[in-house]
């Protein structure tokens, strides 16, 4: 009886043993929790990690990305994240007081440090309106550019890969396949942007956020109110735009989604030119329904039609 006994126990210990085992295996399985501070880092994040991550977007939907900052709210809602991806190159000049609020083990992936930076300038073939207010500024949206995306889902995928070694090998390939979806964007982006002449592609933008795009795809940039969302132009610079805009003949300006187009319509009254269709710079919408791809298609699309010939 008490070697029956014995046995039952042993079993039972092997049982409980190899449960525990699973369920810890199962639990590394998961994958990585993961916090973002853009919405185009977090459908990046899905693109890349799929079934293996869980992410936590920190900017509430409709929010504005430059005015951002996170709460101690949010601060919880990232406390067992492993990663917290952040854009760089400016637009989140709250990283280093995030840092060190950081718990040990979480670390900030800056992934706009691993892409090229543009600022804006003549000399690089895009030109500025009067009185050259942005010249000189580093333009933060590197994303508008396929290839800087395909940059940062590479840079993604290897550190995912190194946060999570069990998973490395799905990272790497469904990074591999998220580049060659880019590609192909990239190449129906250049087909309908061929239906532009050259002569067209003067891309005037209520502000200075489409540096990267315009030197991929072989526009002059021209941001009408510069980096400054928030600052009203005096009726000095007002005159100095509508001056460039008949100068440059330009046919359309385009408000982002976000903007207030009111200043807009002011600028172009005189000059013959149209308020375009809107913009996306920073999508901040549900990312199951709008992604970095669709957001790229709505641009191109929206350019394409304020500025080809009817």
């Amino acid at each position: 009886m008490n070697a029956r006994n014995s046995l039952s126990s042993c079993r039972q210990v092997v049982v409980t043993g190899l449960l525990s085992l699973f369920l810890s295996a199962t639990a590394w399985a998961g994958g990585l929790k993961l916090a973002s501070l853009h919405p185009v880092l977090s459908d990046l994040a899905r693109q890349v990690g799929g079934e293996h991550v869980e992410v936590v977007g920190l900017l509430k939907l409709g929010g504005d990305v430059h005015g951002f900052a996170p709460s101690a709210a949010d601060l919880r809602r990232m406390g067992d994240s492993r990663l917290v991806l952040a854009s760089g190159k400016g637009i989140e000049p709250y990283l280093a007081k995030l840092k060190d609020s950081l718990s040990a083990g979480q670390e900030i992936l800056d992934v706009g440090r691993g892409v090229p930076s543009l600022t804006i300038s003549e000399d690089s073939g895009l030109f500025v309106c009067c009185p050259h207010h942005s010249e000189g500024s580093l333009d933060p949206h590197w994303w508008h550019s396929v290839k800087n995306m395909q940059r940062a889902t590479k840079i993604v995928g290897s550190a995912f890969g190194k946060a999570d070694p069990a998973n490395a090998k799905a990272y790497k390939a469904r990074a591999k396949a998220y580049e060659k979806r880019l590609d192909a964007l990239a190449k129906w982006a250049r087909k309908e942007i061929a239906r532009v002449p050259r002569s067209h592609r003067k891309l005037a933008t209520a502000h200075a956020a489409y540096t990267y795009f315009c030197k991929e795809f072989g526009f002059q940039s021209m941001p009408v109110q510069g980096l400054d969302k928030e600052r009203e132009p005096s009726s000095q610079y007002l005159a100095e735009v509508i001056a460039d805009l008949e100068r440059y003949r330009i046919k359309a300006v385009f408000p982002e989604v976000q903007a207030n187009p009111k200043v807009l319509r002011e600028m172009v009254r005189s000059t013959g030119a149209r308020i375009g269709g809107r913009l996306i710079a920073d999508f901040t919408g549900d990312a199951t329904k709008t992604t970095y791809e669709s957001m790229f298609q709505h641009n191109v699309k929206t350019i394409v039609q304020g500025l080809a010939p009817k």
